[in-house]
């Protein structure tokens, strides 16, 4: 079924035949919370939670959009200790923004880049982070960014993902499948039907759990390096 959305990408997204945002950049900010009912912010306060970062923590945003989540996780970051965080994303023009909105001396970059080949070497960061990054991509290429995720992660490090998964309410089903239906995006519905908890089990990460459920279709996920 194709999408109801005409893909207008910059040079990186054309890269990836993952689903890119460049032709949201300008609204994304506004539409984001909106589509999630307002979990933006706990989401972040999560995040955060579970993330257990230290000033020195080398961190990495798989999927970062225009950086909201970047630039709060840097706050915690000192750059004097070796620390900082990078948000890689495809969509140049989302990073753009993201750019204009991180503050001078925030310890934040923002690469252009695909989450299935990152431009890292191995054992690079501390920790890496993604939320609602995975339903953006099919099955093949979820297996291949949790990999690439696992290689730049040193040894005994963890992850944190955070995206649509198997509804467990009826509001939870209505807003997801509404989701996908309004999208059109087949990736949605591989998430709603507990591929991306599949993809979890392909990886090489030693091992993961659900941490938390949210709104009856949102999971935040812990992965273990």
């Amino acid at each position: 079924m194709p999408s109801i959305i005409a893909h207008n990408m910059s040079d990186t997204a054309a890269g990836t035949t993952g689903r890119t945002l460049d032709y949201a950049a300008p609204l994304y900010d506004w539409l984001a919370p909106i589509m999630v009912f307002g979990f933006e912010q706990r989401c972040a306060r999560h995040v955060i939670e579970h993330l257990d970062l230290s000033p020195s923590h080398r961190v990495l945003d798989v999927g970062c959009g225009t950086g909201s989540l970047t630039r709060r996780l840097g706050q915690s970051l000192d750059a004097s200790a070796g620390g900082g965080i990078v948000g890689v994303d495809a969509a140049e023009r989302m990073l753009d923004i993201a750019r204009s909105k991180s503050p001078a001396g925030l310890p934040c970059r923002f690469v252009a880049g695909l989450a299935e080949s990152l431009p890292y070497s191995d054992c690079t960061f501390d920790r890496a982070v993604s939320t609602f990054f995975f339903h953006h991509v099919e099955f093949n290429l979820k297996t291949k960014a949790l990999s690439e995720m696992w290689r730049t992660l040193i040894p005994g490090s963890k992850a944190i993902v955070v995206d649509v998964d198997v509804p467990t309410t009826l509001l939870g089903s209505c807003s997801a499948w509404a989701g996908y239906r309004l999208f059109r995006q087949e990736e949605i519905r591989e998430n709603i039907e507990g591929r991306l908890r599949e993809a979890f089990d392909a990886s090489p990460f030693q091992s993961w759990r659900s941490v938390s459920h949210h709104s009856g279709y949102m999971t935040l996920f812990e992965l273990i390096r």
